[in-house]
């Protein structure tokens, strides 16, 4: 337990050193944008192909990709209808034209941006792998079904299209993600120069993950994002009930211990970059997005250290 909580305590360790350099003006918030594309276009697509083409495929890797990607289609179909109700029925989010906003901060998670480096900090490449898989059906959700969610209570709609699709295959996380399981299913592997190289890059993605959380919260107006009561309210219910929620639903199910532990662990992280992106292009409320990102993130750094030690001593990992 002590090891694991070493590694907890050195990853949180430079979220506190980037939240120091944003407060001291030795990295500006300028910096964000900057580090946050390099992250994007580079560590994290790098980690993707390492991580992925480094396994060799066998009817268990199928057996498990497939029922990790169901698993999380129907994740994010359970918890979007179970924040529909929470916000609907027992917050009642005001003004009811930020209803939507709020049920995509609930149902969405960050398990790419720092579900993939946290979880490369303490678990095995096997449930790394399933984090990366995890990340890439949020992709789709995130850029198809959220376009239609944010505008839960208001009049306006919109589905999905073309370009919408473009979106999503964009992204290079996915692109990443269906060019190594290509590799994968094909049986084709990296020459050793170009992999040992893709993986170097790779591994600078946790530090840099961190340091970006650090500088966002650096960044933040904290006294004014707690006092949104809605938005507290959902934070707290959200941050602690999802992976609860998720042990629950998954523990029983007759599927690969890895698969349980990715899908419990995935729902601790707090809700995902891209809500505000999504809810700022479709004219919806972007700065309570931003605000519920920020509100999670902080929350969630209490909780994902908690659940990592649960999950590990409990599985025996």
């Amino acid at each position: 337990m002590a090891v694991v909580l070493n590694k907890i305590l050195s990853v949180f360790m430079i979220i506190a050193v980037g939240f120091v350099v944003n407060r001291r003006g030795i990295l500006p918030s300028q910096a964000n944008k900057y580090l946050s594309n390099i992250l994007m276009f580079i560590t994290s697509p790098c980690l993707i192909l390492s991580s992925i083409t480094a396994k060799d495929i066998n009817h268990e890797t199928a057996v498990i990709t497939v029922e990790l990607i169901i698993g999380s289609c129907l994740w994010f179909a359970i918890f979007t209808a179970l924040g529909y109700f929470l916000c609907t029925k027992i917050i009642k989010v005001k003004p009811a034209s930020d209803t939507g906003v709020f049920i995509f901060l609930f149902a969405s998670l960050s398990n790419g941006f720092m579900g993939i480096p946290i979880t490369m900090a303490l678990f095995d490449n096997d449930v790394l792998y399933l984090m990366i898989l995890h990340s890439t059906v949020l992709a789709i959700y995130l850029y198809a079904v959220g376009l239609p969610i944010v505008h839960v209570g208001t009049e306006r709609s919109r589905g999905f299209s073309r370009h919408t699709l473009f979106i999503i295959l964009k992204n290079p996380a996915t692109i990443c993600a269906i060019v190594a399981l290509t590799m994968l299913f094909a049986g084709l592997k990296f020459p050793t120069v170009i992999f040992d190289s893709v993986e170097m890059v790779g591994n600078f993605t946790t530090p840099l993950s961190m340091l970006i959380v650090g500088l966002q919260l650096g960044d933040s107006n904290l006294k004014r994002v707690v006092k949104n009561k809605n938005l507290l309210a959902l934070s707290v219910i959200r941050t602690i009930s999802l992976p609860v929620l998720t042990f629950l639903m998954v523990n029983w199910l007759p599927i690969d211990v890895n698969i349980k532990v990715c899908l419990i662990f995935g729902a601790v992280f707090p809700a995902a970059v891209g809500t505000v992106a999504v809810s700022g292009s479709e004219g919806e409320n972007a700065l309570v997005a931003a605000e519920g990102v920020v509100l999670t993130t902080l929350i969630s750094l209490f909780v994902i250290p908690l659940t990592a030690a649960l999950l590990i001593g409990y599985y025996g990992l």
